[in-house]
Formats: structure tokens, C-alpha cells, sequence
């Protein structure tokens, strides 16, 4: 039986572009009211919540870095309840600069992707455990089970990472009506992928993926969706990567 969203709360982190974005935006079309959260681009996540709410939503938007453990409590005592949690903020893996050391690019991927997903599900799973119902979800990647060229390895680790985090949170969760899953997918159309890759490393990508194109950002967040609506899904791993890794 599919569950009824309507009235729920979420909190989307780095839910002011890309996926996020569009999770945010269907959670809203099904009542949630919706939490964009973000650490650097307030404006672009005022965009999503007043888009949710000009369709007749109910959003916010809160700024918290969530590799800080101080602001990730007070975020989640600010926002009294969230009912989801969907773990997306990351550091863009295209984006290091030539300037990084190796140690510094490891240390801030994980900060954001790894430890930002722990206590963001930490301070959530201490409250929600009192509401007799959650969901966490995680976006990692097809990167967490594929080897990484050089430059990926720590992007690729901080993914394999929250596949823990995940498993954890539904073995402890479960008595308490928490379920928690990740989702990983393989290459997505966002609003910067021009940004990213250029024309010929955008060919390059795709010719990796069996299907021959990327996903679209609504397809993963359709998974997303799944994993909310479906009470009886727990500790499991969505790929949904065009085929660039079958799980056994």
C-alpha cells in the first residue's frame, strides 16, 4: 500500500539545483511541505520554493552547511519535525580546483557527501524515532561500485560510504517505522552538466552507458519517490544508471 505523503515534512539538502530540485518539486505536488536546504546559493533555492508553492505547495528554504554537526542540530530544532529526510547535498566532483591537494579534496568530499549525510541522518533518526514514522534517502552513485580513475576516488568513496549509513539507519530504525534506502544513479541531465563535461567528454559519458543517454533528473527523483510511497522497502539500493552497473 502505497503512503499517504499529504501533510508530511521534508528536508531536501542541496536542494537548490539538479535533482534536488526536482525531488523537492514532486515532494511538494504530493502535499509534503518542502525544506530546501542549501550552503551557498540561497537565491537559486528561494527559486524552488517559491516554484513549489506557485503550484500550489508548501516549501521553505533553510541554509546550513551539513558538514557542520552545530548547525545540523539547530536546522533540525528549528524545523520542529521532518518526517523525510533525502540526503542529496555533495560536492560536484568536476568542479576540484588544480590548486587542491589530494588530502584537501579527500577531506572536503567527505565532509559534505559522507559526514553530511551521517548527521543529517543522526539528528533526524533521534527525533523521528518519537513519531512512529520516517524516511531517509540517499543519493550516492553508480561511482560507489565502479573503479574510479584517479581524480574520482575520493567523489567514488564518499558514495560507497552512505550505502552504511543507509543499512544502518534501517536496521535501527525499523522498530520505530523508519526505513531508509539509497538510490544511485549513473549519469544525469541536470541544469550544469554544459558546465561540467565538454561536448566531447559529454560524448565520451554517454557512450558508457548501454542505453546511450543520460538519465533525466525526473527519473531518478521518480525513484525517489518510490522509495517514500513504498513502507515496506528498507535497506535496499536502487540503480537506475541505463545499465552501466547490474547489481547481482
Amino acid at each position: 500500500m502505497q503512503e499517504v505523503l499529504k501533510g508530511k515534512r521534508a528536508l531536501v539538502t542541496g536542494g537548490s539545483q539538479g535533482i534536488g530540485r526536482v525531488i523537492a518539486l514532486m515532494l511538494g505536488a504530493e502535499g509534503v511541505h518542502v525544506t530546501v536546504n542549501c550552503a551557498n546559493n540561497p537565491d537559486n533555492a528561494r527559486k524552488v520554493a517559491d516554484e513549489i508553492i506557485a503550484a500550489g505547495g508548501s516549501a521553505d528554504v533553510y541554509r546550513c552547511d551539513v558538514s557542520d554537526e552545530a548547525a545540523v542540530e539547530k536546522m533540525f530544532d528549528d524545523l520542529k519535525r521532518v518526517d523525510i529526510l533525502v540526503n542529496n547535498a555533495r560536492l560536484d566532483p568536476w568542479r576540484r580546483t588544480a590548486e587542491m591537494t589530494e588530502g584537501e579534496w579527500w577531506s572536503k568530499v567527505m565532509d559534505v557527501n559522507l559526514k553530511g549525510c551521517f548527521l543529517c541522518s543522526m539528528a533526524f533518526f533521534n527525533r523521528a524515532k518519537e513519531y512512529g514514522w520516517g524516511r531517509v534517502v540517499n543519493i550516492a552513485s553508480v561511482r560507489s561500485f565502479r573503479a574510479a580513475e584517479m581524480s574520482m576516488i575520493a567523489y567514488g568513496v564518499s558514495k560507497l560510504g552512505m550505502h552504511g549509513v543507509t543499512r544502518a539507519i534501517a536496521h535501527n530504525g525499523a522498530p520505530f517505522g523508519i526505513t531508509a534506502n539509497t538510490i544511485c544513479p549513473g549519469m544525469v541531465t541536470t541544469e550544469n552538466i554544459n558546465k561540467r563535461l565538454t561536448p566531447e567528454k559529454y560524448k565520451e559519458e554517454c557512450g558508457a552507458v548501454p542505453l546511450g543517454r543520460p538519465a533525466t533528473s525526473e527519473e531518478i527523483a521518480d525513484a525517489v519517490m518510490f522509495v517514500i510511497r513504498n513502507g515496506y522497502v528498507t535497506g535496499e539500493t536502487v540503480n537506475i544508471n541505463g545499465g552501466m552497473y547490474y547489481a547481482p
